[in-house]
């Protein structure tokens, strides 16, 4: 997270902000202004709400309902008195600006508020107040917020926080997210995403917040902004990398939201259904097996103990139905298959009956409690089954209207399950080391800029991709159908011609290939055809030449498609090659920087096993090599943001690895650049070996890859150790804490870790933690394993650490030591720390380093 550029008097706290103590109100005497002391009334706020000037000088927010040319003035009011945020409701050019100038934190502007029910605080432009809850929503339409609040109170969902980011000018999503996710009342949050001013600092918190909370987003307008949805996939693909769920409905959106405020996390993904009805028991199984979600297989214990209770055993698979259920026993059957480990949800259809049917409802509110798999629920009908739905939602169990919606609810526990998985899931320690050939890459980009295009030629971008390792198929550019009959003799036969031209980057004319050319006759005539026919249509570019290859052996056809799209920069697509090169809805899509874990999820997405398989004629193809083909052109585009666009189709992938036989590369024009990448690359500058004592170590920033030496680190620490680095004596570090040790957002934090050349194994880590308001201050943590220490290790870390830190802008590093840690107070107070006593704890002190 990079600084905001400014310093601030008085420090941002984000507690002022959504927990207020004192408001100013200023423009209180507009229609805004009355209906925000309205709704602040009605609320029954505690707090003190004044106008500007009265009272007390300091004040924890201000509500700005002035007209927009006012703002400035009020902004400029509130330079060193104002401890949380102002919240502009207005439309207000140049209000970042007014901000930085008076040195205040700003919501807005075109915010439609804030709302914390909890702490009764309501200043929302909204028809009606939000109910309390534990769902959070922020968003920046404020009709789609005051949808959203009306369906709330009669789904009963109620929120912890309803933030109006507006048009982001300073406070938006990410730091607003910071916040949420460490507030014990809060749980799934909610976001409704127009545009974002700085999608790496998002993207830094939502991973973040992921990790604690359930996120759900949608982006409404991706696709009209991009019909052919790539702009969507990437952006897609980026809040997946973060751990947040995407939908791309209201209705889905919001039944998200209501399944993952109820529901309990999916033990698996299979699925138990019973209910009332034989038909909607069906119509559920139906659309559990379309979207790919299995009927749970029930064990022969499990229909035992159920046979004891229907009288029957029921059928291994599919679904239960027990029409004329009497009182409670759609719930004692619930409760028994929530028990059975093979069982990942159930799902309890009821169908009006009659008299039975409140014992039935307060049956499954009754069971809901004390069963551990998550139960859903679908009660069909209006007139008598919503105030049923009602009442199981109130109870906390995710109610629905048809049998369909409550499976569409389940696939949204799977989503969530999968994408909280695979931010546990720990990757091998396999890595791919590019080392490029940089000067082959620079020698190929300026002639093309020297030359005044954009289009680099098919040699060029073939040099490239060989300068990143990635083997290209033999290939000869020769200017005139005699010298494509000598190229051709050169590289052997069969082969084929191209016309070879820049201006042919993006659009190939037909007829403009020739292949399976058994001779040089047959190719010199194929290159003399194809000119007079690209002539005789106006399509043969002056100055063009001819490509000659040897024709490849058959083999699968990949395509792999780099370009820019809006809020995410750089995406890569992959897929099937050889089609329509307009069509990329065959592509899966993922953001660079790729590792060889992610570079795998990306070719399971765009059909994985049914891409490489076996087929007619074709051994199944090396997955590996496409992985590090993938992960290879990841590195390419970090290291050159001069390149706007770059498609391999087809690459040709066999068992024995991966050719490519076509490259386009497209730069961006002169003086235009690449907006940041949103995922903050691999800092691999800061890596360096050194000898300390006759010991070598490499020091370098922590990888995800580093996961089971990180385990073996842990395992080989002294108790006393551990209780001085965590404070407490834990045994051993779960999967979920190996991943956040490992998995670091390099744009917030910096881990670096000292490997010993001699064992490979890591022996010592330092770790900086930056604030998540302004990114000036930082939090540190130290560990060097007994075996290494006594060396300058620990020292070594620390100074990396800091010119780190003082690079990225981090005025003051502190971090909290037990006051019994004698070793670690004399090694910081040697760094420069000052130490200090935290007042209330008499075990802990705080060391703090001021940077300048």
């Amino acid at each position: 997270m990079k600084p905001l550029g400014y310093s601030i008097v008085n420090r941002f706290d984000p507690e002022a902000l959504f927990a207020p103590k004192t408001i100013m109100l200023s423009g209180g005497d507009t229609a805004v202004g009355r209906s925000l002391r309205a709704s602040l009334d009605a609320a029954g706020f505690p707090g003190d709400v004044r106008e500007p000037g009265e009272g007390a000088q300091t004040v924890d927010l201000a509500l700005i309902a002035d007209p927009p040319e006012a703002v400035p003035g009020v902004i400029a009011g509130l330079a060193g008195r104002l401890r949380g945020a102002a919240v502009v409701y207005a439309a207000v050019d140049g209000l970042r600006e007014a901000a930085l100038a008076a040195r205040v934190r700003v919501v807005g502007p075109r915010s439609f508020g804030i709302a914390a029910p909890g702490a009764r605080l309501n200043a929302l432009r909204s028809h009606i107040p939000p109910p309390p809850g534990r769902v959070a929503l922020l968003g920046q339409s404020p009709a789609l917020a005051r949808a959203v609040i009306d369906w709330a109170a009669p789904n009963g969902i109620g929120f912890s926080h309803v933030v109006g980011i507006g048009g982001n000018a300073d406070i938006g999503f990410g730091r607003v997210l910071d916040h949420l996710s460490r507030d014990p009342g809060t749980g799934p949050i909610l976001m409704e995403i127009a545009g974002l001013r700085d999608p790496r600092l998002f993207l830094s918190a939502a991973r973040a917040a992921a990790r604690l909370r359930p996120i759900v987003a949608i982006v409404p307008g991706a696709r009209l902004g991009d019909p052919s949805g790539i702009a969507l996939a990437g952006f897609e693909a980026a809040l997946r990398r973060a751990g947040v769920m995407l939908t791309t409905s209201l209705g889905e959106f919001l039944a998200a939201a209501e399944t993952l405020t109820r529901a309990r996390p999916a033990r698996s993904d299979s699925l138990a259904i019973i209910g009332n009805s034989v038909g909607a028991c069906r119509l559920a199984a139906d659309t559990a097996l379309a979207a790919g979600i299995g009927l749970a297989a029930l064990s022969d214990e499990t229909r035992r103990v159920l046979g004891l209770l229907l009288g029957a055993s029921p059928e291994p698979a599919g679904p239960i139905a027990l029409q004329d259920a009497p009182g409670t026993r759609l719930a004692d059957v619930a409760a028994m298959l929530a028990a059975s480990p093979e069982v990942g949800g159930v799902l309890v259809i009821h169908a009006p009956s009659g008299p039975a049917d409140d014992a039935a409802i307060a049956g499954l509110i009754a069971c809901s409690g004390s069963i551990k798999a998550p139960l859903l629920a679908a009660v069909l009908g209006e007139t008598t089954a919503a105030p049923q739905r009602r009442r199981l939602a109130e109870a906390g169990v995710a109610a629905f209207a048809t049998p369909e919606r409550a499976v569409e609810g389940f696939g949204d526990l799977l989503r969530h399950r999968a994408i909280r998985a695979a931010a546990r899931e720990l990757p091998p320690s396999a890595v791919l080391d590019v080392a490029p050939d940089r000067a082959a890459v620079h020698a190929a980009l300026s002639l093309a800029r020297n030359g005044g295009r954009t289009a680099l030629p098919q040699d060029a971008g073939f040099a490239i991709l060989r300068a990143y390792g990635i083997e290209t198929a033999a290939t000869r550019i020769v200017d005139t159908p005699e010298h494509v009959a000598a190229a051709a003799s050169s590289l052997g036969f069969p082969v084929v011609v191209k016309v070879s031209h820049p201006d042919l980057a993006r659009r190939r004319p037909e007829g403009s290939v020739s292949l399976d050319l058994p001779d040089a006759a047959s190719a010199s005539a194929a290159a003399t055809l194809i000119t007079a026919r690209l002539r005789r249509r106006g399509e043969f570019p002056e100055g063009a030449r001819f490509l000659v290859q040897r024709q490849l052996p058959r083999a699968r056809e990949l395509r792999i498609l780099v370009g820019e799209q809006p809020f995410v920069g750089p995406t890569i697509g992959f897929g099937p090659g050889g089609g329509d090169a307009a069509d990329t809805s065959r592509l899966a899509f993922d953001l660079p920087p790729l590792n060889l874990k992610l570079a795998e999820g990306l070719i399971l997405r765009a059909g994985g096993n049914a891409l490489l398989r076996p087929a007619r004629g074709l051994d199944e193809a090396d997955r590996a090599a496409v992985a590090g083909t993938l992960v290879r052109i990841s590195q390419l585009v970090v290291d050159w943001p001069e390149i706007e666009r770059l498609e391999i189709d087809p690459l040709f992938a066999t068992g024995a690895g991966v050719i490519a036989a076509n490259v386009r590369i497209t730069l961006h024009a002169p003086g235009e650049r690449r907006q940041p990448l949103p995922i903050t690359p691999y800092p691999a500058h800061l890596a360096h070996t050194m000898t300390l004592k006759g010991r070598g170590f490499q020091i370098r920033p922590i990888r995800p890859e580093d996961a089971a030496a990180h385990q073996r680190l842990f395992s080989r620490l002294t108790p006393e150790d551990v209780r001085f680095r965590f404070f407490s004596a834990v045994r051993q570090l779960t999967p979920e804490q190996v991943v956040r040790l490992t998995e670091v957002d390099y744009g917030r934090e910096l881990a670096l870790i000292a490997v010993e050349t001699a064992t490979g194994e890591t022996v010592g880590v330092a770790r900086l933690v930056r604030s998540d308001t302004d990114g000036t201050e930082g939090e540190f943590a130290v560990l060097v394993e007994g075996a290494a220490k006594g060396v300058g290790l620990g020292s070594a870390l620390m100074r990396d650490l800091i010119d780190w830190a003082r690079d990225e802008g981090v005025v003051d590093i502190i971090g909290q030591v037990l006051a019994d840690n004698h070793p670690m107070l004399a090694f910081i107070r040697h760094l420069g720390f000052a130490i200090a006593h935290v007042p209330g704890e008499e075990d802990v002190v705080e060391a703090r380093l001021r940077l300048t």
